[in-house]
Parts: C-alpha cells; structure tokens; sequence
C-alpha cells in the first residue's frame, strides 16, 4: 500500500523504522484505494491509538480533512459487502483424483458479478478478514522469513481481484513481522488494518493502519477498524522485541468514537473470533470474541449503522440469512479455507427527522462448490451441486491464477516418499483418533523430531539433540492415501500450519505437572462428540503427543477433573527419581510461544467441562530453532523413502488409557 506524501510519523532506513515524534498523535492520511475496488476516495487514520493521548484528536492539514456527508435525505443507498476470512493461502485446492477446487476464483466471479451491475444496485466492497496465510504450498512463495521471500500469493490475488481492505491475522505473523512488511510493500494493493498492534520495529505507518475511511462512487463513508486477536499472535520474538497487541476492548474504546462522527457506516473487522452459541453449543470460550467487542459497541451508543464481520474461528454465521445478532450488533463470519464467500446487503436512508438513518441489512453465505470429476460417472448426476468451469471467473483464473500454479507446479507435484498399506494413516483414521489417545502419524512425526534435533542448530548450551518431542493434536489435519506415492502438496495437508520448533527446557517435575494437565485434555470415551466436531477444533483442547522416550498412563477417573497421569518415565527413568533433572523439549510454537491460542496452554484453569489443570509453558525457558516443523518432517521421509511402521507409524507402550488405576 503506498501511501500519498503527508506529514508522517516514521522515517525509514532499510527494512526496520524508528519513531521520530510523538506518538501522541493520530494523522489522517489521504492514500491510493486498490483501483479495482469499490472505494473512490481513501482516507487512513495513522498512528497509535494505544498511546494516543486522551482525549485523542487527529491531525488533518489544509488539504488533506475529513470527507463532508454527500447523502441526501429520504434517499435510499445500497451497500453489498462480500466478505472472507481464514483463508490460510487456500486459493486453490488440489486433489489429483476429483480435481482441482478453484476457490478464490469462484469468490471473484462473485464479486465481478456484482461489481458489473452496481451501478443500477449500489456499491460493492470486498473485504478479507484475516489469516490470509499459513496453511497451504503456496506459503512456499512466502518464504521462511524476510530474506527468501519471493510473494505473498495471497496479497497478490486479491490485489487483482479488487479487495479493497484486509486485516492481519494472527498468522500472518507466524514466519515473522519483517517478512510481512516486505509482503504488503510487494503484493498488498489495498489497505491492512490492526489497531490493537502496535510496536513493531519493521511494521509501521507504511504498512498498516488502525482504521481506515473509503468513500463509494455513490458517496457512503464507510468507516472500518481492525483488531487482533491476542491468542496465537507470534509477538515479542528476538528481531521484534518490543512488538505487542493491545487488549481489543481497550482499543474500541479509544478508536470508534474517533472514527464513528466521520462516517456514514461503520464495519468492525475482527479477526478476534466468535464466542456466541452455536447450534446450541458455545464452541470457543474466548476470554475476548466478538460477543465481547459487540457489548462494549453497544455500551458506545454510537448512532451509525454498525455491522461486525468476525474471523479466526472458523465460524460459519448466517447459513440460512441474517440470524446472528448480539446487543443489536450484526455479526457474520464465513467459515474458514475458503469454504464460504459471506455477503451483507445494506441499505441506508438518512432522515429529515431523526439523527439515525433508517436501516435495513440482509446477509448470506455461498458456499464455495467443490470439484468432483469422478462423481461426473454417477447415476443422479447434479452439476449444479460441483464446480464448473462456469462457476469460475475464467479470465482471473487465466491471468492472475494459472502464472501463480506455474510457480509452485515443481513443489506440488514433487514426490517426497512413499505411505505403507496402513490403516492407521488414512485421513478418517487420524480425524477419529488424533483427540483421543494414542496417534500413530503423531509418533511417526514426534520420532522424527527426535531423530532430526542431531542437526538442530547448536543452541547456548552447544547441544543439538533434544530428549523427547511434542506437538498438538489439532495440528495434525488430515492423512495420505496408503500404498500411494506422497507428493509435497499431500503432506502439507497433513500439518498445514508453520510451526516453528522451540526447544524449551523442563524438569522432571515440570513433565509430571505437563502430563496431569494433558490427562484432562483428552476427548473421554463417554462425551458424545459428531463427526463434524472432531473434524474441526470445536473439541480441540489442546491435547499432546508424545515421542517415544516418554511413557505414561492417563487414568480416566469419574470426571475430568479427576483425570491424571500416573506411571510415568522418561528415558526409562520413573519420574520421580529426575525431578530436578533438566530436559530438553522440541515444541511447535504454537504451544510453545503462545500457548496454543484457546487450547490453554498458557497456565489457565477452567470449570466448564474442559481441562480443569493449568500449566504455562509459554513461561518456560526456551530457545528457537529457526526450523520449520513440517519441513523437518520432510526431510525425515526423504532420507527414510517410506512412511510406513519401520519408519515409525506405531502404536506402543508410550501410552496406555484406563479407567482406574490398577
């Protein structure tokens, strides 16, 4: 996003920047909307709203103020806004026997659609709300970090799409904040927002802002701020120390009012999550969701029609309409990996009479079709039911689409080994066993990790090789195909997430308290769970695998609460003769760095059902490997050939599940 030469609060020296006045003080900057949006004109609020002196003004200069209101009364103004959200690079989905899913391709055809009669229908905007990133072989172009960086697939694709506005998910800062300053200076042709980041020593006012005004070709302000979640944010890492993430709530009390009096509506972009019931269940117990930012919106009384468009967890909201209001707040999401584009209709008429304008708003998910060519040779044949080459906006798939394929063809398609005929790693397999005990894909990876830490980078201490692994169920998403040969792109899917290998260093009794915890984090036989629900996270609370040089027992106990770990040992060793004894632990940073978002790997306790035991290992001492898990993963199957039970896929003695203790 380049942004129009006015009175700035940064100066630039290569890729890191330093503040050089107060920051005190909000500036409003005039900026280039993407030129294949919706927005005629764009206005960006700079600076840093969580040091902002109170009460907080912005600066504005002879040329650059506030837009005026355009809108007449008794006058009815249509706004269409197509929304997405963790998409996690999913562009495209690959599969080499159904075919290949052109997700984002489908999205734009929408928004094309409507872009091409909103003239007669009124404006159009398109917006994403986060997690862009990190989930798909087209992080590959990312990089690692800020120094092989090549393109943000993502920023790309909507640039050209015409998206006229973006938040930063969390994981966009999993492979670090400088290289994704260099993705949004490259690739981001429209403006990224967060007003609850603050800090950065490489992100600034040239690559984010807290909120932002744009106004249609039809005159409509629309006002729109960002927020963060602070769950599973990678902040405060070495080369950015002093980045952090304000508490949302805090924020949206300095910002909206701000904002609000300048603008006709008001859209809050949260990639914060949804804690509100769904399907009768409340699914992510946040300490902060959108049912959170909706309350204090209503404590606000702002008299501007206000609609909350959420993401980060994955929430499908308004499957059959508009349904999902809190404190007379509209909230939506749709869904996450591209399964859904979410679209809100909104109608303004401004009144001669009344200081509130007269509102209507409608929403609706469409669902993303998924190709199916085999399903072409079954009797009852719907085409109307998979994708088509008419469901698909066949010039951006040509242009924009198909140069990016090329790019990543040598990657996707690269056979990296070859899956033995077991059972244990098909993908229904692991769906149904990776939250309940034992997982052999799990041991394989975790074995791996072991074998692999002999080439780690030396750490303080000059040792290599760790004492035992460990990674998070939830990060294990599906399996590959046995007796097949294992492409790149097949086990991506498999650990789709960028984890980071930390090595932190435990005690003896720090395991023993680790593993208590984890004995309450197991999905119990007796809890009635669906299919859909083990599939996602929705019982995802933050359950452990473990290498082979621990071995234990979870005794089950009457209720969760009274679940534990017993039998323990470690190299061999009863736990209670290395309590003092000092281990090294490869985790993913996911649970390492920031506590597994909402899997609660952060010291917190609960009462509700889920782990009743807190333990912190984010408080631990702990060193980054700068490697990627996943790809150490990689390089064990290239070096073995095969994933098979040789080369680990086993269940053994390293855990055993009973209901009592003998």
């Amino acid at each position: 996003m380049r942004i129009d030469d006015s009175p700035s609060v940064l100066v630039h020296s290569t890729d890191r920047h330093q503040q050089t006045s107060s920051t005190s003080c909000i500036v409003l900057k005039q900026a280039n909307p993407n030129p294949r949006g919706g927005f005629k004109t764009l206005y960006l609020l700079a600076g840093d709203f969580v040091q902002a002196d109170l009460p907080i003004c912005v600066q504005t200069t002879k040329d650059i103020t506030f837009p005026v209101c355009t809108l007449q009364p008794d006058r009815i103004y249509t706004l269409r806004i197509f929304h997405l959200n963790d998409l996690h690079h999913e562009l495209r989905s690959t599969h080499p026997e159904l075919g290949d899913t052109h997700r984002f391709s489908q999205m734009v055809k929408y928004v094309n659609q409507a872009r091409a009669v909103s003239a007669q229908q009124g404006d159009v905007l398109f917006i994403s709300v986060g997690d862009d990133h990190i989930g798909n072989p087209f992080d590959e172009l990312l990089g690692t970090d800020a120094h092989n960086f090549q393109l943000s697939a993502a920023y790309y694709a909507y640039s050209a799409a015409g998206l006229d506005a973006g938040v930063i998910g969390n994981h966009e800062l999993d492979r670090g904040s400088a290289l994704l300053a260099k993705a949004i200076i490259q690739n981001a042709n429209f403006p990224l927002l967060s007003a609850n980041l603050y800090g950065s020593c490489y992100l600034g006012a040239a690559h984010y802002s807290p909120a932002l005004i744009g106004v249609t070709a039809n005159g409509l302000r629309v006002g729109m701020v960002g927020l963060t979640t602070v769950i599973a944010t990678r902040l405060g890492t070495k080369d950015d120390p002093d980045f952090k993430a304000e508490d949302v709530l805090s924020i949206l009390r300095r910002v909206l009012p701000v904002l609000a009096p300048q603008v006709d509506i008001v859209l809050l972009l949260s990639h914060v999550g949804y804690n509100g019931v769904v399907n009768g269940t409340v699914r992510h117990a946040l300490a902060c969701g959108d049912v959170d930012v909706a309350r204090v919106v209503a404590e606000l009384a702002i008299e501007k029609p206000i609609l909350l468009i959420g993401g980060h967890t994955h929430t499908q909201l308004n499957t059959a309409g508009l349904e999902t209001y809190h404190y007379q707040i509209p909230v939506a999401q749709a869904g996450g990996y591209g399964s859904h584009l979410g679209e809100i209709l909104i109608q303004v008429s401004p009144s001669l009479t009344s200081r509130k304008p007269k509102v209507t708003i409608e929403a609706c998910l469409h669902p993303i079709k998924l190709r199916d060519e085999t399903a072409r040779l079954q009797a009852g044949y719907d085409p109307t039911q998979y994708e088509q080459e008419s469901d698909i906006d066949s010039d951006f798939e040509t242009t924009i689409m198909s140069p990016l394929y090329k790019k990543l063809q040598y990657k996707l398609g690269e056979v990296i080994g070859y899956a033995g005929d077991l059972a244990d790693l098909q993908t229904a397999q692991i769906i149904q066993t990776r939250y309940r005990g034992q997982l052999a894909i799990a041991n394989f990876m975790n074995d791996a990790i072991v074998a692999r830490s002999f080439q780690f980078p030396r750490r303080a201490d000059g040792s290599q090789q760790v004492d035992f692994a460990v990674f998070n169920a939830s990060g294990i998403c599906q399996g590959v195909k046995p007796a097949h040969p294992i492409t790149y792109n097949d086990w991506y899917k498999v650990m789709p997430f960028a984890d980071l290998i930390v090595v932190v260093t435990m005690t003896g009794q720090e395991v023993q308290q680790l593993l208590m915890s984890n004995a309450q984090r197991l999905v119990r036989p007796e809890q009635v769970v669906s299919q859909a629900e083990l599939a996602g996270y929705a019982v995802s609370y933050g359950f452990l695998h473990f290498s082979r040089q621990v071995r234990y027992q979870i005794v089950l106990g009457a209720t969760t609460a009274q679940a534990s770990a017993q039998q323990i040992y470690i190299h061999g060793q009863p736990i209670e003769s290395v309590l003092t004894q000092k281990f090294r632990v490869a985790f993913g940073d996911f649970v390492a760095l920031r506590g597994a978002g909402g899997e609660n790997w952060k010291g917190q306790t609960r009462q509700d059902g889920r782990p009743a035991l807190g333990f912190d290992v984010t408080a631990l001492a702990k060193e980054e490997t700068g490697l990627v898990y996943h790809d150490e993963i990689i390089k064990f199957i290239r070096e073995y050939g095969v994933v098979d039970s040789l080369s680990g896929v086993i269940t053994d003695e390293r855990l055993s599940i009973v209901s009592t203790a003998y």
